[in-house]
């Protein structure tokens, strides 16, 4: 009898895992195993092996398929030996004695048992005791582990294991909380990537090779809506604020600004020469016979017409000083956006699009929808 693993997503979609290490939809490149006992088996190991591929994937949603009879069934995996995989053991003794709260060792899984990290000498030892080293604050014991990927020499004692082997762990619980499901190596490591350093390569090797296999996949090619921190749309009143009444209110403000040299030279005509001939009817006219009521009222009309100019000027000569109306038109007309008609890049493919938008075409349209050659 022959098995294979499937995940079937919330949508009762099937995932395969494939034969070259990743999940796939298609019907070919199954692994597959000849027992239920041994999938159970190897189960824990590939969580371990591909933690970004299983990092978003629930254990209720995976099942074996059964080839002979067609059935599929709830896949329920052994409990791992060791602590590789990121689980709670329910029969785990903390062998932890004193109360300072240092919970976070290194480790590693040799032979199917775990060795700590001693700090000292740089290696891992079996038995548990003050020589072991641990920490308080997991980011602590996180950096060293980090660290210890990257160090020849403690890599050296131990040339079977992968450099990504060692993990942190939670002694009061057992349960492995580093590395996590997302990231193998920290993102500032990348500067450690040199050809002298081909531990760190290979390490970013494999954490690329996880990603772009996930990003690859058949089950990466559908969206997926659980964003927590959802947009928020800004409610702008489209009506009110829109690009042709914008560009109707830039229209208005070039107009006037084209008017900036009349304007200027009005308010100097009512600064240096209607003024001057009232002041000079003034210095002529006989007080006694002197009409001062109607002469009041117009130098009044007078001085508030100037004030209108006055205003005007004053707010184009900041505008002239601050904005570049010249630049503004000259990038407008540049802009492609903004012509009156988009223009297909490539000719093949255009034509095949234009036929899109008319049903009425009898033209038939290529099997595999592309446009001609590229």
């Amino acid at each position: 009898m022959t098995f294979e693993l499937v995940y079937r997503s919330s949508k009762g979609n099937k995932n395969y895992w494939t034969t070259k290490h990743h999940f796939t939809r298609k019907e070919s490149d199954h692994y597959q195993w000849e027992t239920i006992q041994r999938m159970n088996t190897e189960f824990p190991q590939l969580k371990f092996n591909y933690p970004t591929l299983f990092a978003n994937k629930k254990i209720e949603r995976f099942y074996y398929l059964d080839l002979e009879s067609k059935n599929l069934r709830k896949l329920v995996p052994n409990k791992p030996k060791s602590s590789s995989v990121n689980v709670s053991n329910e029969d785990y003794q903390s062998p932890l004695k004193s109360k300072d709260r240092k919970y976070y060792a290194i480790a590693i899984d040799i032979d199917n048992e775990r060795h700590y990290f001693n700090t000292n000498k740089e290696i891992f030892i079996k038995e548990f005791g003050e020589q072991v080293r641990r920490w308080k604050e997991l980011d602590k014991a996180i950096a060293t582990a980090n660290a210890i990927r990257s160090n020849k020499k403690v890599l050296a004692q131990y040339p079977e294991l992968k450099p990504l082997a060692n993990y942190v762990v939670n002694l009061k619980t057992g349960v492995v909380v580093w590395p996590d499901n997302v990231s193998l190596v920290k993102e500032n490591d990348t500067d450690q990537i040199t050809i002298d350093n081909p531990v760190i390569m290979l390490m970013k090797l494999e954490q690329l090779q996880g990603q772009l296999t996930q990003h690859f996949s058949d089950n990466n090619k559908f969206p997926v809506n659980d964003r927590r921190d959802s947009i928020k749309l800004a409610q702008i009143n489209f009506e009110k604020f829109n690009a042709q009444k914008t560009f109707e209110a830039l229209s208005y403000l070039v107009t006037v600004m084209s008017q900036k040299q009349l304007i200027d030279k009005l308010l100097k005509s009512y600064d240096k020469g209607l003024l001057q001939d009232y002041l000079h009817t003034i210095e002529l006219a006989n007080l006694e016979s002197f009409d001062a009521d109607s002469f009041a009222k117009h130098l009044q009309l007078m001085r508030q017409d100037r004030r209108q100019v006055k205003n005007l000027a004053l707010i184009l000569d900041v505008l002239a000083r601050n904005i570049d109306l010249k630049e503004i038109l000259r990038q407008l007309l540049q802009e492609p956006s903004l012509k009156n008609q988009y223009h297909y890049r490539h000719k093949e493919t255009g034509k095949l699009l234009l036929r899109f938008l008319d049903s009425n075409s009898e033209e038939p349209l290529p099997e595999d929808g592309r446009g001609g050659e590229v």
